[in-house]
């Protein structure tokens, strides 16, 4: 004996086609590429404008950083994440001789970079 499909409502089918459609939407921002993508944080008082450089250039600067043995250059990693992460305001190591939140900065930066969030 096979059982008969239930009819669904138009309400519910109505229902089901949105959750459909915002399941849809929902991944597709999920998937958002890093490139361009851009966060605010305030340190110190001070907003800074942090911008995704893209993952090529998140692995150059990988390579760009290294001292061999796996050791990261401390300078050299903030140099570069001035460059090509914070965007706003221009910061420099003259910058936060002036300013505090060096750390914090580079923190963020760092954290925007590996997870584009």
């Amino acid at each position: 004996m096979s059982k008969k499909a239930k009819k669904q409502s138009r309400s519910t089918r109505q229902s089901n086609r949105a959750a459909s459609l915002y399941l849809k939407q929902k991944s597709e921002v999920d998937k958002m590429p890093k490139l361009g993508t851009k966060k605010t944080v305030e340190i110190e008082g001070i907003e800074y404008t942090l911008q995704h450089p893209g993952t090529r250039a998140y692995a150059q600067i990988q390579d760009r950083i290294q001292l061999g043995g796996g050791k990261v250059s401390s300078e050299k990693m903030s140099e570069e994440l001035f460059k090509h992460v914070v965007v706003e305001p221009k910061v420099s190591f003259e910058y936060f001789d002036e300013h505090d939140g060096y750390e914090e900065v580079v923190e963020e930066a760092m954290t925007f970079l590996r997870s584009g969030k």
